[in-house]
């Protein structure tokens, strides 16, 4: 809890107070944005979670081929080894913390439920506990281990620390929430997977403090994109941690340029949406082709358009192939097409004048 017991020393940046100033009128139109959506807000939530569930997968380097995630997330199928059972639990657990957001609440029993949920059918009960407080002949800076017996108390009294720090509402809130995740991790409460949990906690205290844009935009798969260097942010937080002297503001301003970017993703796919309504839906799904590689898949097209349906898509793919502008390659669901002619640079259709 050191983090958090220090935050009071902490001298926000002028760039971070920028990036403050640009994410919070998105914030300000957090109803406005999803209302927009709202007919199909369930349809686009449930293609966030497959994304999240897909490259946070991939963010802690679970072992499975492209065909399996893709049955696993998408067609819900029965899992067959550790690793594919691990996805599934994945999948539901984002899927709860979207339909239970504001339900959540930071006590000890939710984080061990929640790490219990994720590797029930996974991994061995002893490696779902409580981890022992070690006993040190030495005793360091580490006030932790002079007051507490327990790791269960340890984490009880970090819990309340972030909800009193929080209460005070003197620091933006994910700020508040980056500091408690680094005080989790260092922590290390559990035998296992207190990384693995620490992310899913700074998603769900996100999401419940006013960053709606995750609900509809994957900072998941963001994050994987920078994957090196938030490791590196992470560690370089952690560092001096016992001693109370971490430097949090580098992973918080990632984490800023992150949050910003998933609602501008937001603010693009709402676009997107107001000009599906707007056009002719083949049309459409032909100008998304024309933007995609010269070789690309049906599974592309049903990302940039997941409120369009299958026999649409379908009927735009015969059509363009019967007029002699793409041809398969390969049959089947997976089988990808090729373009037989050359994109065109700019878009079909002008999306510049819609406001959202």
């Amino acid at each position: 809890m050191f983090c958090l017991q220090n935050i009071h020393y902490a001298r926000i940046p002028n760039d971070i107070i920028k990036l403050y100033l640009d994410i919070y009128p998105f914030i300000g139109r957090n109803e406005e944005m999803l209302q927009t959506v709202s007919k199909d807000y369930d349809v686009l939530v449930a293609e966030t979670v497959r994304q999240d569930a897909y490259f946070f997968a991939q963010f802690i380097n679970l072992q499975l081929s492209e065909s399996r995630y893709k049955q696993i997330l998408m067609k819900d199928v029965q899992p067959k080894t550790k690793h594919e059972r691990l996805l599934r639990n994945i999948k539901k657990a984002f899927e709860k913390i979207h339909e239970e957001t504001d339900d959540f609440d930071l006590f000890v029993t939710e984080i061990h439920d929640l790490l219990k949920f994720l590797y029930k059918d996974v991994d061995v009960d002893t490696n779902l506990q409580f981890s022992k407080v070690e006993k040190k002949k030495r005793q360091s800076l580490n006030l932790l281990a002079t007051t507490h017996s327990t790791k269960r108390e340890m984490l009880e009294e970090l819990t309340n620390l972030y909800k009193a720090t929080h209460k005070k509402n003197e620091f933006e809130v994910s700020f508040i929430i980056i500091n408690f995740v680094i005080d989790f991790v260092n922590l290390k409460p559990f035998v296992k997977y207190n990384d693995v949990i620490g992310y899913f906690l700074m998603y769900v205290l996100l999401l419940k403090h006013g960053y709606n844009s995750l609900h509809l935009s994957s900072l998941f798969e963001l994050l994987y994109k920078r994957k090196a260097l938030l490791d590196k942010l992470f560690k370089d937080a952690s560092h001096n941690w016992s001693e109370g002297l971490s430097d949090i503001i580098p992973l918080h301003r990632f984490m800023l340029e992150r949050l910003l970017e998933t609602y501008k993703g937001l603010h693009e796919l709402l676009r997107n949406y107001t000009f599906d309504l707007q056009t002719n839906k083949s049309d459409y799904i032909e100008n998304t082709i024309n933007r995609l590689d010269e070789v690309f898949t049906k599974e592309e097209i049903r990302v940039a358009h997941p409120t369009i349906s299958d026999s649409t898509i379908n009927r735009t793919l015969k059509r363009l192939r019967d007029e002699k502008k793409i041809r398969p390659l390969g049959k089947g669901r997976s089988a990808k097409w090729m373009k037989l002619y050359k994109s065109q640079k700019k878009p079909l259709y002008e999306q510049t004048s819609l406001k959202v």
